[in-house]
């Protein structure tokens, strides 16, 4: 079954403990709208040394997904060779080029969780609603970079607060959704393609740059294209993100909404009728696994499930056309 920190049994009474600025409120009211910057007091904090991730790191294989992190060439690799690459390569980020992240870490250690736990109460207090109780999804991923490396412009499901621990990087962020982009952005997105963004000349003028050093923050609001600069300096970044049910639905009409697409058809768009959204909410639903081991799997197992048709008939269609491209290519002359 899932597991997520919504059903954790974390201790949802649990009190703000001021990791987050509560003071200043007014930002807050901008919350899955636009972007918007904080302050955040986890700067030189011990659970985000580059040693302590290194070690954290030998725990992400017990996530099911531990093979994220590795490259095709790698994957076959044993267990035990995988960790010792990635504890390396997190010890060595300052010299070696990489991008390097652990995901569902509030999954596998529970001081993570707990931390986690009271970021969320943070939040709750300074918006003034349950959210734990209320998610259908939550998490804490943790990156660390090289110096001078980037994020190419992308997007991303959840409700997301990026926190700098250490060094610095700019975010340049995009007004969410539709405002910047095209329904079929969103729309290949949802049918699990995490670079389905493509940026375009005139959004230059509309991005808002943050630079985020050590006790700064930034909320990306749900479908809010962004861009990452990192500094001259190792960067860690700490990303808490949680998914509320009306996310999850609308989601899923999106993924229906791309398959009746790919079936040439011209499906009615999302919040244009309730029934009709719900209709292919249950739809998608009732195709996704039953028991899903990640978050990935309970989002786009369904539609994984339902596109595959479409994905045969296109390789099938390329090697039919390759192969009479080489037969056409390759016949001998018919004598005249």
């Amino acid at each position: 079954m899932l597991r997520s920190h919504a059903s954790s049994g974390a201790a949802h009474a649990c009190l703000p403990a001021g990791l987050i600025d509560l003071e200043n409120r007014e930002p807050w009211k901008n919350l899955n709208k636009s972007a918007f910057e904080f302050r955040h007091n986890l700067r030189g904090h011990p659970l985000f040394s580059i040693e302590r991730l290194a070690k954290l790191s030998e725990r992400v294989f017990d996530w099911p997904d531990y093979q994220r992190y590795f490259g095709l060439d790698e994957r076959s690799l044993p267990k035990p060779e995988l960790k010792r690459r990635l504890h390396d390569r997190i010890l060595d980020v300052a010299n070696n080029g990489r991008w390097l992240s652990l995901h569902h870490v509030d999954e596998v250690a529970p001081e993570y969780a707990q931390l986690l736990d009271q970021l969320f109460a943070d939040i709750e207090h300074l918006i003034g609603q349950p959210i734990r109780s209320q998610m259908a999804w939550g998490s804490m991923s943790i990156f660390m970079n090289a110096p001078a490396l980037s994020v190419p412009y992308h997007f991303d499901h959840d409700i997301n607060f990026l926190m700098q621990i250490e060094g610095e990087k700019e975010v340049r962020l995009y007004p969410p959704g539709l405002q910047t982009l095209t329904i079929e952005e969103i729309e290949d997105f949802y049918r699990h393609n995490p670079m389905a963004g493509r940026f375009r000349d005139e959004l230059a003028d509309k991005g808002t740059a943050f630079t985020l050093t050590p006790g700064v923050a930034v909320h990306h609001p749900p479908l809010a294209a962004h861009k990452i600069q990192n500094g001259n300096a190792v960067s860690v970044s700490v990303s808490i993100y949680y998914t509320m049910p009306d996310l999850e639905d609308r989601a899923r009409v999106h993924q229906a909404n791309y398959c009746l697409r790919k079936l040439g058809l011209k499906p009615r768009p999302i919040g244009e009728s309730v029934y009709w959204d719900a209709a292919k909410v249950k739809f998608m639903r009732a195709l996704s696994k039953r028991n899903p081991l990640t978050h990935d799997e309970e989002l786009y197992s369904g539609v994984e499930r339902l596109s595959a048709p479409f994905r045969l008939a296109k390789t099938a269609r390329r090697r039919f056309l390759s192969g009479s491209s080489r037969a056409l290519d390759g016949s001998p002359s018919q004598p005249g």
